[in-house]
């Protein structure tokens, strides 16, 4: 029987090695909505520091024949048969999903980056916004096991050791909002909702003395009842249903220009027949966008150097400026301060979540 037992195990290991080699490698995976590890380059350099076999890990990982099936059958095992909580670094919170917050590595360099922004800007002043996710939000829905480490700690040392004007009552004015039970972040994926959004956008507007539009002001329409996103594509759980996505519509004359391409409109509706249907909003992620509001009476302009968390608060903020510059750093190769001087763009806001400013490549050339 053993004999038979290792004949088994070896043609099976035989079979998925072949299926490894000669099945086609994609360079992205539309589930997980992210690039695919590429087969590393061999250096004398990477091989010393065990880089190379991080990378070679990661490769085969991300290229393993059937690999979604079978993070669903490890999903499903250990959340059904084990009664796990933690999968893959979500916790299983009830009907909630909650992603964890690693350990920062990166908080003084993020400093060192936005004090250097804030000298490049001379005499304006720039205003930092960091949104605490669903793992500081909803912490009191977490097993009883986990011990996260504290985002707010995080963020206040941000705070007070950057020479910007901080936006730091978001934290409260989310706690607030989640008390009236409102769904401020998504289940199945780690942006907020457009309700979370609106808070935010609601926070901005007081600490600059502007007016926020009410809710009853917008046409808040369901676009979609089966969005899942990142955390579901950690999960794969097929027994996981989809969840609304609301925007928040009112009639607007822009002109937008993604990457220099022309449109009219803040939403690509495109998305919602894909996976990646979050980035209806603002059309995705684009290095630089120009946002012009054709029919108001402000004068104002700003300028975004963000993350994906501010594409569903930009649509609100149009509300309030004639211009919006959006800079996605990570991708954009000039310097954020160099338009605002050039322009003379009035607002600089900077907006990041928690849960990734800390491996978030574009924080480190923001200026």
């Amino acid at each position: 029987m053993n004999k038979v037992i290792s004949v088994v195990i070896t043609i099976i290991i035989l079979v998925f090695s072949a299926a490894f080699m000669v099945m086609p490698k994609s360079d992205f995976s539309e589930n997980e909505n992210r690039s695919l590890q590429s087969f590393p380059k061999l250096k004398a350099e990477t091989v010393l520091n065990g880089e190379y076999m991080e990378d070679i890990t990661a490769y085969i990982s991300d290229h393993f024949p059937m690999r979604e099936g079978f993070v669903t059958i490890k999903t499903l095992f250990e959340k059904d048969v084990l009664g796990s909580r933690l999968i893959n670094g979500i916790y299983i919170c009830g009907d909630m999903y909650i992603e964890d917050y690693k350990r920062p590595k990166n908080t003084q360099r993020i400093i060192d980056t936005f004090n250097k922004f804030a000298k490049d800007l001379g005499d304006k002043k720039a205003d930092i916004m960091l949104v605490p996710t669903a793992v500081e939000i909803y912490n009191d829905r977490l097993p009883l096991f986990a011990s996260p480490l504290s985002q707010l700690r995080t963020m206040d040392d941000i705070y007070s050791s950057v020479d910007c004007r901080c936006i730091d009552d978001l934290y409260d004015e989310l706690i607030l909002e989640k008390q009236k039970g409102r769904k401020l972040f998504y289940s199945l994926d780690h942006h907020w909702t457009t309700e979370g959004a609106y808070v935010g956008y609601v926070t901005y507007c007081k600490a600059k003395g502007f007016e926020p539009l009410p809710e009853s002001a917008f046409d808040i329409k369901t676009v979609t009842e089966d969005f899942k996103g990142t955390i579901y594509s950690k999960l794969n759980d097929i027994t996981l249903k989809g969840e609304e996505i609301h925007v928040y519509d009112r009639p607007l004359d822009v002109t937008v220009l993604y990457d220099g391409k022309e449109s009219s409109s803040l939403y690509n509706y495109e998305y919602l027949d894909k996976k990646d249907k979050y980035s209806l909003f603002l059309n995705n992620i684009h290095s630089f966008v120009e946002i012009t509001n054709n029919n108001t009476d402000s004068t104002k302009t700003l300028a975004v150097a963000k993350d994906s968390y501010a594409n569903s608060m930009i649509p609100f903020l149009v509300n309030h400026y004639k211009k919006i510059y959006v800079f996605d750093t990570r991708s954009y190769k000039g310097a954020v301060s160099d338009i605002v001087k050039k322009n003379n763009i009035d607002d600089v806001l900077i907006l990041y979540n928690m849960n990734t400013i800390d491996t978030d490549t574009g924080v480190n050339v923001i200026y």
